[in-house]
């Protein structure tokens, strides 16, 4: 079979090639990102103790007989404020944990007595802790009976808990409590049906919503106090070009230094394209690297060489980060 030759098959090569060329494709990467605290606890306090002492001395049984401890309601809700605000203190660079299981200190029938200052010394040394993180109280506002409302032709029904708890931070040192807050969160479950069973099918039971609503408020606590690290979405641009696709390759082997030195070839040359697509990647991985400056002028580089809507967000997110990465180490100093 013969091909004739014209300048329309020439033109027509041409511009699949160069389609081919300029085909790219925004590859998903995700990175994680250090989040800073809502306030700043002292830097000198690192290591912390869990207390308990949020519980009435009457809820509280035990058989001496058998060592076992009975505990009421309240004992297990509390459990879960602790549970979520360990998920964010281990997940956490600022803090460490002195022991696993909260220390139980019973409230002489006064809901809102503070502890004493040679109980903390004394638990602090025997940790060799800094601190002491306390839940000193707290209170679960609900209704059993769930209202319903009519909403397009069906029963809409919503339950709802309001959490309110006492959060301190004793340290022994200074005779000090840097941290002295009241949190209060509410949570909604809702449901849609024919008839109250199909509404009341669709939410919790009142234990599973209690529970929830005091883990979130431990979580939510935790995120107050602590630097936390969260997973973000970035993306890598690759193309039909080998050391691009190598350099992409590298990325998935986290070897992030190795793909900088590939796209660098393409940063100065005349091509303007392919040189913003590695000024672009080589600011995603100097994030990663966790070098935000440098982040920053090479998505400004990127920019100036071809201007897209996409790397300008890119940038904001870069400038939003610098300032929350200035927040940080002004916490931990």
């Amino acid at each position: 079979m013969k091909i004739k030759i014209t300048k329309y098959y020439i033109l027509k090569v041409l511009l699949i090639a160069l389609i081919i060329q300029s085909c790219q494709t925004y590859e998903p990467i995700k990175i994680q990102v250090l989040k800073p605290a809502q306030v700043r606890v002292p830097p000198e306090i690192f290591k912390v103790i869990l207390i308990n002492h949020s519980v009435l001395k009457d809820t509280i049984s035990k058989n001496s007989k058998t060592k076992e401890i009975k505990v009421n309601r309240d004992s297990v809700l509390t459990i879960e404020y602790f549970n979520g605000l360990s998920d964010i203190l281990l997940n956490s660079p600022r803090f460490e944990i002195a022991n696993k299981t909260p220390i139980y200190i019973e409230k002489n029938y006064r809901k809102f007595e503070s502890l004493d200052w040679q109980t903390i010394d004394d638990l602090c040394k025997e940790n060799t802790a800094d601190a002491a993180l306390v839940l000193e109280n707290f209170q679960l506002l609900y209704s059993d009976q769930i209202p319903l409302n009519y909403v397009n032709g069906y029963l809409h029904g919503v339950f709802q808990i309001e959490n309110n708890s006492i959060w301190k931070i004793y340290e022994p040192a200074n005779i000090g409590i840097p941290e002295d807050f009241l949190l209060n969160d509410t949570l909604f479950w809702d449901g849609f049906g024919e008839n109250y069973d199909q509404v009341t099918k669709q939410l919790p039971s009142i234990k599973e919503a209690l529970l929830q609503s005091c883990n979130y408020a431990g979580h939510k606590y935790g995120e107050r106090i602590a630097q936390t690290w969260s997973t973000k979405n970035r993306y890598i641009i690759n193309c039909e070009n080998k050391d691009f696709r190598n350099a992409f390759t590298l990325v998935n082997e986290s070897k992030w230094e190795e793909a900088i030195e590939l796209w660098k070839k393409y940063s100065g040359k005349k091509n303007a394209r392919l040189a913003s697509f590695a000024a672009y990647n080589i600011a995603v991985a100097s994030e990663v690297l966790d070098n935000i400056d440098a982040s920053l002028e090479w998505a400004a580089k990127s920019f100036f060489l071809k201007n897209d809507v996409f790397v300008e967000e890119y940038i904001k997110i870069l400038e939003n980060r610098k300032l929350e990465k200035d927040l940080i180490e002004n916490q931990v100093k």
